[in-house]
């Protein structure tokens, strides 16, 4: 055990020992650094644990002061925690196939596709056959696979519907809009007698007109060439 000035120090893979000062494990060290005087020349190390106490020990040379700072480096890279990785996608298993069916290779059905949004719908023998190779593999707990994408037919998204027992994604229905449907109607229009017509607002029962077709031409909101007059006559 080296000494430094009356302090023992010791250090081991776990522990760092500056008798009479400290003896702690690495583990234990959320920081280190050094105190410096108004020349910027080391006076001591300053030991910051974890239960934020701070520990100063004077004295120790350049020497002693790398040999802390490198065991302390070598810990933290050795105690670094792996990275967590992301789950496996539990589609991505090794099916007893070359392919699903003509064109489509098994590794199709790994991953969600989106350039594959509009493929057509898979046989229903198809997305059986694989929904039970699937379940073979361990997957009848549908709650570990991902979900299928809304309005994706990709093959990821048809078998992951099949295996979770979802109806396949239809193409929407196109709604048929007639020609009527496309015209705009401002006035609601009824025929009375001859040439007598009353035009109402559909939207207010209580704003009608009476229209006359004869001679004169007029109606009864008092202005010649009206929209209510023209609204009678493009029928």
């Amino acid at each position: 055990m080296p000494a430094f000035q009356g302090a023992l120090m010791k250090i081991t893979s776990k522990m760092l020992t500056i008798s009479p000062y400290v003896s702690v494990a690495w583990k234990e060290i959320s920081s280190l650094h050094t105190k410096m005087d108004d020349f910027s020349q080391p006076i001591a190390l300053v030991i910051t644990l974890k239960n934020l106490t701070q520990v100063e020990v004077p004295h120790l040379d350049s020497m002693a002061l790398d040999e802390i700072f490198h065991a302390f480096a070598r810990h933290n890279e050795q105690d670094k925690p792996e990275e967590n990785k992301p789950p496996e996608n539990p589609l991505q298993f090794s099916l007893p196939l070359k392919q699903i069916t003509p064109g489509i290779p098994v590794h199709a059905a790994t991953a969600h596709n989106p350039q594959q949004a509009n493929f057509p719908i898979l046989p229903p023998e198809v997305l059986e056959k694989v929904t039970q190779i699937a379940k073979i593999f361990g997957l009848e707990d549908t709650s570990l696979l991902p979900k299928a994408e809304p309005h994706c037919n990709c093959v990821h998204c048809q078998i992951v519907r099949s295996i979770h027992g979802d109806a396949p994604e239809s193409p929407h229905a196109e709604e048929v809009i007639s020609v009527e449907d496309l015209t705009f109607r401002g006035w609601d229009i009824k025929q009375t007698s001859d040439k007598l017509y009353v035009v109402a607002n559909p939207l207010d029962a209580n704003e009608q007109y009476t229209v006359f077709l004869g001679e004169p031409l007029g109606c009864t909101c008092g202005h010649k060439n009206c929209e209510h007059i023209k609204a009678v006559l493009s029928t």
